[in-house]
C-alpha cells in the first residue's frame, strides 16, 4: 500500500535567521512522498530572498505569499494542498529527519486520531546562564501555564490541542473543520483543536514527534511583551468562542474579578493589609516553587531567576488578556 502524501506549511514572517535551517531541515526527510509549501506574510527581511534561492534547488518547495494572520496564510496554503495529510510548521523550527515518518505513522496508526503533534524544545544561537535558567523555569507547569509541552510524556498521549509549530491533520478533516478561523489572532490552533475534540477524534501527543523551537526574547522585557501578545489573543479569543476561555484564560479572568475586590476591601478598611496579604501568599508560592524546580534540576540560578520570570508572565499575560477582552475585531499586532 503506497504511502499518503504530505504537504507541509510552513508560515513565515521576518525569520532571515532561522528560515534557511528550518527549509534545510524539512529538505532532508526521510519520508518519500511531500511537498513544502511555504507562505511568507509580508516579511521586510530577507526571508523570503533565502527562501527563493532554496526553492531554486529543490522542485519540492513552492514560494507563496499573502497577507494577514497566520490563519489566513495556513488557509490559503491548505486550499492548495492536493495531498492526503498536511502537517504544520514555522520558520523558526527545526525538524529532524524523522518528524513526518513518524509523526504520519501516529496520525494513520488509528482511524480515531485526528491529529498529532510533539514536544517543541526551546534552543537558541547564544545562551547564557541567565537564559537558561529561563528556559528551565518556562519548561515548567506553571511556566508553561499548565501546557501540553511542559509535560515530560514518555508515552502517546491525549491532549486538548496541539500547537502549530508540530502538528499534523488528514487533509480531509481538516477540509471538514472549515480550516482555521481567520478571526482568531492567537489560539487559532487551539480552537481547531477544540473543534475535532468535539466532533470526536482525538489529538495525540506523541513524544518521539519532537522538534526544535528557536527562542527570540533574551531579556525580560521581550518576554514580557511576547506573553502579552499570547495573553491578547486568548482574551480576544475567550470572548469570541466561550469553549476557548478554559485553560490561562481561567486565572486570567478570576485575578481580574477578584482585583477590584481587594482593593474595594482595602478601600473600605483604610487598610493595605488585605492586599499585602495576598501578594506576600504569591511571593511565598512562586519562591518555593522556584526553589523546587532549581533543586530539581541543579541549577541554583532558577531560584533567583524564577520569581522574577513568573511574576513578568503572569503580569503581562493578564494585561494583554485584558487588552483582548475589549478588542472590537482581531487587530494585526501580532502580524
Amino acid at each position: 500500500m503506497p504511502r499518503p502524501t504530505v504537504s507541509v506549511i510552513v508560515t513565515a514572517k521576518n525569520e532571515q535567521e532561522t528560515v534557511e535551517r528550518c527549509l534545510a531541515a524539512l529538505m532532508k526527510q526521510d519520508y518519500l512522498d511531500y511537498e513544502i509549501l511555504f507562505v511568507d506574510a509580508g516579511s521586510e527581511d530577507d526571508t523570503l530572498s533565502i527562501a527563493h534561492k532554496m526553492a531554486a534547488g529543490d522542485s519540492r518547495l513552492r514560494i507563496l505569499q499573502a497577507t494577514g494572520n497566520p490563519s489566513h496564510c495556513r488557509n490559503m496554503a491548505l486550499r492548495l494542498s492536493s495531498s492526503d495529510i498536511v502537517a504544520f510548521t514555522d520558520a523558526d523550527v527545526e525538524v529532524p529527519s524523522t518528524w513526518l515518518t513518524q509523526s504520519v505513522g501516529t496520525l494513520l496508526s488509528s482511524p480515531g486520531i485526528g491529529g498529532v503533534g510533539g514536544p517543541n524544545k526551546p534552543t537558541r544561537d547564544h545562551s547564557s546562564e541567565f537564559v537558561k535558567a529561563v528556559d528551565l523555569m518556562l519548561a515548567t507547569s506553571l511556566g508553561s501555564m499548565r501546557s501540553a509541552q511542559s509535560y515530560d510524556f514518555r508515552e502517546k498521549t491525549v491532549v486538548k490541542s496541539i500547537p502549530c509549530c508540530n502538528a499534523i491533520y488528514r487533509q480531509s478533516l481538516l477540509t471538514e473543520m472549515a480550516g482555521f478561523d481567520e478571526e482568531l489572532i492567537g489560539c487559532d490552533d487551539t480552537d481547531l483543536g477544540y473543534r475535532i475534540s468535539r466532533a470526536g477524534l482525538k489529538l495525540v501527543f506523541d513524544p518521539e514527534s519532537e522538534v526544535l523551537h528557536y527562542v527570540k526574547f533574551s531579556t525580560i522585557r521581550q518576554f514580557a511583551r511576547l506573553m502579552f501578545k499570547y495573553g491578547r489573543g486568548r482574551g480576544y479569543a475567550s470572548k469570541r468562542k466561550k469553549y476557548l476561555f478554559s485553560g490561562p484564560a481561567i486565572p486570567a479572568a478570576g485575578l481580574a474579578m477578584i482585583l477590584p475586590g481587594i482593593l474595594l476591601v482595602c478601600w473600605l478598611f483604610a487598610s493595605l493589609i488585605p492586599l499585602e496579604f495576598v501578594l506576600a501568599a504569591y511571593a511565598f508560592l512562586i519562591v518555593g516553587y522556584s526553589l523546587t524546580v532549581a533543586a530539581s534540576q541543579r541549577n541554583l540560578g532558577v531560584a533567583f531567576v524564577g520569581p522574577i520570570v513568573l511574576t513578568a508572565e503572569y503580569l503581562s499575560y493578564f494585561a494583554g488578556f485584558l487588552v483582548g477582552l475589549f478588542d472590537r475585531a482581531p487587530s494585526r499586532w501580532s502580524g
